[in-house]
């Protein structure tokens, strides 16, 4: 089916715009509430898309043996481990560290049309950006849980609001300029209402509703699809692949959680929310230097 993702996010959006009126109550502001909700999408496809990274690799020629996979496997550890104990000292720079990483990954790892900067700037800005300029006590309040200074994201949500700009008059420019290729072209037809739709997404619902549908349903499934093709796999053969490496993944922060639930309750949500950010890190390297060569 022709661009699956991209009907499943649209869809996703018109289903979620009533759920989200209708239970209102229970949802807005009850971050509890919304992750349970994405729960099972959140696991597969959301968390399950990093699973194939070693087979990326080999697909890559990155990994080329059993020593080059043990090096492969090390550094695809040691990365994220690195990062999180410097996120847990210097939190705000490397929150902000991260924030540009993720949209730089998200431009590059969604993008449709083969290194289109400004496609990629566009795509990943629209993430960052938007939830500070429409949902900003929001975003605060949720960032609150990575160790980030309140003060320090108020000052850092006025550079957002001055990019936040700038994107949208790249979207203007890049709508005028395409104009006639978007009616001809679908591939530019897919970019324009991909970009309609991650707009009105990151405006109309709440930061961590956004996210949550952005990333289960365009991005995550984008690459799982992506990789099927790149690997030559079956769908079966896709999700049993994916499942080893997600399970463990699941297992490993639902101890530390655990561990530290006796002590502070938030602080263990915390370490877990750091630790799987931190955890993306490798993925995100790996993704983003072996996209389209």
């Amino acid at each position: 089916m022709k661009q699956l993702e991209t009907k499943l996010f649209f869809y996703t959006i018109v289903i979620m715009i009533p759920i989200i009126k209708f239970y209102e109550n229970d949802l807005t502001g009850h971050y509890l509430n919304q992750i349970l909700l994405f729960s099972l999408p959140l696991l597969w496809p959301g968390l399950a898309h990093g699973s194939l990274d070693i087979s990326i690799a080999k697909h890559k020629r990155i990994i080329k043996n059993k020593l080059e996979t043990i090096f492969f496997l090390i550094a695809y550890i040691t990365i994220p481990l690195i990062f999180f104990i410097m996120w847990i000292n210097f939190p705000n720079f490397v929150f902000l560290l991260f924030l540009f990483l993720s949209a730089l990954h998200f431009g590059i790892s969604d993008s449709i049309t083969k290194k289109n900067l400004m496609e990629i700037f566009i795509r990943g800005m629209i993430v960052i950006t938007l939830p500070f300029k429409f949902h900003l006590e929001r975003s605060i309040e949720i960032f609150s849980f990575f160790f980030v200074e309140t003060n320090f994201l108020s000052s850092v949500s006025l550079y957002f609001n001055y990019i936040y700009f700038l994107v949208v008059l790249l979207i203007i420019v890049w709508f005028v300029k395409n104009l006639n290729s978007i009616t001809k072209s679908q591939e530019q037809r897919i970019l324009a209402i991909e970009i309609f739709l991650l707009f009105f997404c990151f405006w109309f619902f709440e930061p961590l509703f956004s996210f949550f549908i952005y990333f289960c349903f365009l991005h995550s499934t984008r690459h799982l699809i992506e990789e099927k093709n790149n690997l030559q796999l079956k769908a079966s053969k896709l999700i049993l692949k994916t499942i080893p490496m997600t399970l463990l993944t699941l297992l490993f922060f639902t101890l530390i959680f655990f561990f530290f639930y006796d002590s502070v309750n938030t602080l263990a949500l915390s370490y877990v929310v750091i630790g799987l950010s931190s955890l993306t890190i490798s993925h995100i390297v790996l993704i983003n230097f072996t996209k389209n060569n």
